[in-house]
């Protein structure tokens, strides 16, 4: 038994989830799918029961993970044969067909494989005890050859110490110089096989190997007389249906890219027209500070008697004028001095 610390009650179950509930606005569906893996008629201590819960809850959700890996390869698959078709639509006839030939031969070269033992049988598990152990076939144990690959020591065979025994059988359908072979195709293989030895060994399904199970394996027709690996290539993943409905998926999700794109190039020209009329009136804005400024100086300047500045900060003089009583009357003299007597005139007697 584990002290109760380790569980919390009700009372703070509730109090941790308050903060949570409101930030994140959580339904009460959610809210209870946090706490499913554990016992609700034992809040206090961590027993077997939800031990149980909580493998049952994280084997339920490996299992949606690895449906959901299965679904994306398909859809990585149906990808690859649009593109193929769209290539080969872009080329007039003689291209095509010559393209075409190409990628038949590219397709029947990768089927040219050796023969694939079927994982977690003997012939698969003895050629990784020979080829990659180095150890005798004819003296395969089925203990040691557990040992030997319980990597970490912990008892049971995890899902990586699985898929790792699986190697030399991939090699004989995928290299990566190879242009025919996928290594997504691969890795997709590497699951179907692991899947494939836990459905037929893991019996309590918690997603592990344990020594037990593993010796049990052993003793099934399966083990000695397997059915024959079929690899990726034997099957198509998908229907011509399913096909067509994933292309119109992707024209449908290719008009909204354009729609998305024209209204953000509308957006975008929308953008520069503000930016040039606010860069317009912005200069308007700077003209007048300038003429304002250009006034406070001149009358600044004209105050203290001083001629106006220019629009550079120069002194702009103006010609003097005359005040209106020093213009002089017509036949006055300039001087207002009196007019010498005529010269030359005749004297009166």
């Amino acid at each position: 038994m584990l002290p109760t610390s380790l569980k919390p009650t009700e009372d703070e179950d509730i109090n941790n989830n308050n903060g949570r509930l409101q930030s994140l606005q959580m339904d009460h569906t959610s809210l209870l799918k946090q706490f499913e893996h554990l016992d609700p008629h034992n809040q206090n201590t961590f027993e077997a029961k939800d031990l149980e819960l909580l493998i049952s809850t994280a084997t339920k959700d490996l299992e949606n993970y690895d449906a959901e890996r299965h679904e994306e390869f398909k859809r990585y698959e149906m990808l690859k044969e649009h593109e193929r078709r769209e290539y080969l639509k872009g080329l007039d006839q003689e291209k095509r067909e010559k393209e075409e030939k190409r990628m038949q031969e590219l397709k029947e070269k990768h089927r040219q494989h050796p023969k694939v033992n079927a994982p977690g049988s003997v012939a698969q598990l003895r050629e990784v005890w020979e080829e990659t152990d180095g150890l005798d076939p004819q003296e395969f144990n089925a203990k040691t050859f557990f040992k030997l690959h319980d990597t970490n020591e912990d008892g049971v065979l995890d899902e990586q110490e699985l898929e790792a025994l699986f190697t030399k059988e991939l090699e004989k359908v995928y290299d990566p110089k190879n242009e025919e072979d996928d290594m997504m195709e691969m890795e997709e293989e590497r699951l179907r096989m692991r899947e494939h030895v836990m459905k037929n060994v893991d019996l309590n399904k918690d997603r592990l190997v344990s020594l037990e199970e593993f010796l049990k394996s052993t003793q099934k027709k399966e083990f000695s007389n397997p059915k024959e690996w079929e690899t990726l290539d034997a099957k198509p993943l998908y229907t011509e249906e399913e096909l067509q409905r994933f292309e119109a998926e992707l024209r449908d999700k290719e008009e909204e890219l354009k729609r998305k794109a024209e209204n953000l190039r509308q957006e975008q020209e929308l953008l520069r027209e503000r930016g040039k009329a606010l860069e317009a009136q912005k200069r308007e804005y700077q003209q007048a500070v300038l003429e304002m400024s250009q006034r406070q100086k001149e009358q600044q300047a004209a105050g203290n008697g001083q001629p106006p500045a220019g629009p550079n900060g120069e002194l702009q003089f103006q010609p003097q004028t005359q005040k209106p009583e020093e213009i002089n009357a017509p036949g006055e003299a300039k001087n207002h001095l009196p007019a010498e007597p005529p010269q030359n005139l005749p004297s009166h007697t």
